[in-house]
């Protein structure tokens, strides 16, 4: 009985120093370092702003290399037209660069815009949403531009 003890303390103890094969860690390391942290404010645009209220970006990661983008813009009461554009970003190690452009999602005598997507992108990498948004209302035209906190592709 003892020596079938000390068999599987020998057996155990393999299994626990000898490193597992590669595909066993499901987590992969960063192409780059983390991007710096930046601080803005949440939904503020110009305070003189007329009809254009707020809007954001957004990211998620959703896993087997897509990531999740959505933007929207609101204004303060029923406009000509508004729209909301959202640009995926890339972090290089250094700065960040356009990966994706879409087009402007763009509403007529409305007061909300939305748009979605998904995207394929490369794991390994930080990526964040540059979120365009614009209303017009009687010949007056009001922007602004948002930046989302960054997501890793794992």
């Amino acid at each position: 009985m003892k020596k079938s003890k000390f068999i599987m303390f020998i057996v155990v103890s393999l299994i626990l120093l000898v490193p597992g094969p590669a595909w066993a860690s499901t987590a992969s390391q960063p192409a780059t370092a983390s991007p710096p942290l930046a601080i803005r404010p949440l939904t503020l645009f110009d305070p003189s702003f007329e009809y254009l209220d707020a809007g954001s970006g957004n990211i998620t990661y959703s896993g087997d290399g897509y990531v999740h983008i959505w933007g929207e813009t609101f204004a303060t009461q029923y406009v000509d037209s508004i729209g909301v554009q959202l640009t995926l970003q890339r972090w290089t190690g250094s700065k960040w660069v356009d990966v994706n452009t879409g087009a402007w999602t763009t509403l007529s005598n409305d007061y909300y815009a939305y748009y979605s997507n998904n995207i394929k992108v490369t794991k390994g990498y930080y990526y964040r949403v540059k979120s365009s948004h614009q209303v017009s209302h009687n010949d007056v035209i009001e922007q602004g531009i948002r930046y989302s906190s960054s997501v890793l592709a794992d």
